[in-house]
């Protein structure tokens, strides 16, 4: 037996040999397919008649053949077309690419070419291929007379491309992985209850994080101009606050309640943008979150209530949107049938590794208190005004 290495050739005695692929996986149950290309002075097939493989176990009036459960050739040399000037053995994992399988993945491979008498033995050195496809060596004519050489040469890409090359056109290429579909842009994303929604963090962050409270509320009966009129009833006013929770336990209300108005620039990194009174403001009440500083925050409750006027949500109609940069609108309903309890606690957003967990809640309560009960932040609650 004779052990040759990589670009090493030996000159064949004769004409009838076997060529047997052998191999040993590490831990990964890889599916390898063996095959062989028929190729003529310009290093191609003349057709698809020269590739041998699984789909075509015997080529040339079966003067070369491929027994595919054992990966084992057998190559008439004599009775090859006489276009043919070279046999190129190549092996290929199956699927290797989409499974992320490569030759380093083997801890042997061995092929063993036998018909002379004294047996030739090539392995590649497999730690070092990170391909999916290997062209193990070839049998080529040199001056009339047939030679065997060691290759080893990785290929990227499976059977399609290691096919192609040899000019042999794959359309149903099992190895072939299917292209990415276009990213899905998600514009606007309704919350569900049952449903959270996780944001992920951009590369720079999740910046400002607006949220705007809105409603409707009845036109006087003179105009009749309906529900969803930009004049809103004078003497109604719904208010937008939350309740939030930093990593090092500090807890803060901001609400225009008690002035509570909090800062952007600063802890606890939450503002609330005025208070619409009168119900004038077509944008309705705006907070501002500062996403730079997510990390700080623990959970953050957003909750609106109605500070003046007959508790009435059905009526109100009220939307709460979320925006920030590079992520889609989160849109919270308010969308009671029927609730004459003036808190609602909107959403809770919590920090889930880094992310912002977004859990749509819509429930009702009577009071601040109530809610805080609810959701356990322990504030003690007095009788307050604006």
């Amino acid at each position: 037996m004779k052990n040759i290495q990589p670009g090493q050739n030996i000159e064949l005695e004769q004409q009838s040999f076997s060529a047997q692929v052998t191999w040993i996986p590490k831990e990964a149950k890889l599916t390898l397919d063996a095959s062989a290309y028929l190729l003529g002075p310009n290093g191609t097939v003349a057709s698809d008649a020269g590739f041998l493989f699984y789909g075509q176990p015997s080529v040339a009036d079966g003067a070369a053949t491929l027994d595919t459960a054992t990966a084992r050739f057998l190559i008439d040399l004599a009775r090859l077309p006489v276009s043919t000037e070279r046999v190129a053995l190549a092996l290929t994992i199956e699927q290797g690419v989409r499974r992320g399988q490569q030759f380093s993945h083997l801890r042997e491979l061995m092929l063993t070419v036998t018909g002379d008498p004294e047996p030739v033995v090539f392995k590649p050195n497999t730690g070092v291929l990170t391909e999916t496809a290997i062209i193990l060596g070839e049998f080529y004519r040199r001056n009339g007379k047939w030679k065997f050489r060691a290759v080893g040469q990785g290929f990227g890409g499976g059977l399609g491309p290691l096919a192609s090359h040899f000019g042999v056109e794959i359309s149903d290429d099992p190895d072939e992985v299917p292209p990415a579909p276009p990213p899905v842009k998600l514009e606007k994303i309704t919350l569900d209850k049952k449903t959270p929604v996780s944001l992920e963090k951009n590369v720079g962050g999740f910046g400002e994080i607006k949220v705007n409270l809105n409603w409707s509320r009845p036109a006087s009966d003179d105009n009749h101009r309906g529900w969803n009129s930009s004049r809103r009833e004078a003497g109604v006013d719904l208010d937008l606050g939350c309740l939030l929770e930093h990593q090092n336990g500090v807890k803060t209300v901001i609400q225009a309640l008690g002035n509570g108005f909090g800062s952007f620039d600063s802890a606890p990194w939450v503002q609330l943008l005025g208070d619409d009174r009168t119900g004038a403001a077509s944008d309705g009440e705006n907070m501002r979150i500062n996403g730079a500083h997510w990390s700080d925050f623990k959970r953050i409750l957003l909750f609106a209530f109605i500070y003046e006027g007959v508790p009435n949500w059905a009526a109100a109609d009220a939307v709460v949107t979320l925006k920030s940069p590079g992520q889609p609108e989160l849109v919270v309903k308010l969308d009671s049938p029927e609730s004459r309890q003036g808190m609602c606690a909107i959403a809770i957003l919590e920090n889930d590794g880094g992310r912002i967990k977004i859990t749509k809640l819509a429930d009702y309560y009577v009071s601040h208190k109530e809610l805080d009960q609810a959701h356990q932040f322990g504030f003690r609650w007095t009788v307050g005004s604006k």
